[in-house]
């Protein structure tokens, strides 16, 4: 928990969206639950878990070693894969919106209504010309605009 509240904390002070945390959850928290296997293995544990060598990897830090390299190696994976992804989707439609569609913000270009309708429960009408289709997804008990 208090790698997950400095990491939402650092995400801020770097000014890096990510509204879900899912960049600390799991990326700094996933890579820490792969160190801590490492840092807390015991030998007899390995053999418990049918390890079939007979060895001390965990006393001598050689498993912490495998730990880090294997979480490095995944980092490597996830940034390349993604990179790649979103270089091919930049060159093909592009990754922004226009500067009219972002201030006016997403929800209401994907939606059709505001971002408080999550605060207030209240469904606006769409906005600035908007058409409602079958898409839409409405709160409940709501109905698309005629």
């Amino acid at each position: 928990s208090c790698l997950l509240f400095l990491g939402h904390y650092l995400l801020l002070k770097l000014k890096i969206d990510d509204p879900c945390d899912a960049c600390v959850v799991h990326g700094l928290c996933g890579y820490w639950g792969l160190l801590a296997t490492g840092i807390f293995c015991t030998d007899a544990n390995v053999q418990y878990a049918a390890y079939p060598n007979v060895n001390e990897a965990c006393k001598s830090g050689e498993q912490f070693g495998v730990q880090a390299v294997g979480g490095l190696a995944i980092i490597a994976w996830t940034v390349g894969a993604a990179g790649a992804t979103f270089l091919v989707v930049n060159l093909v439609i592009g990754m922004r919106v226009s500067a009219d569609i972002e201030d006016e913000g997403l929800d209401v270009s994907e939606h059709g209504i505001t971002a408080d309708v999550y605060q207030t429960g209240k469904v606006a009408s769409p906005q600035k010309g908007v058409t409602a289709n079958a898409n839409m997804v409405y709160a409940a008990g709501q109905h698309p605009p005629l």
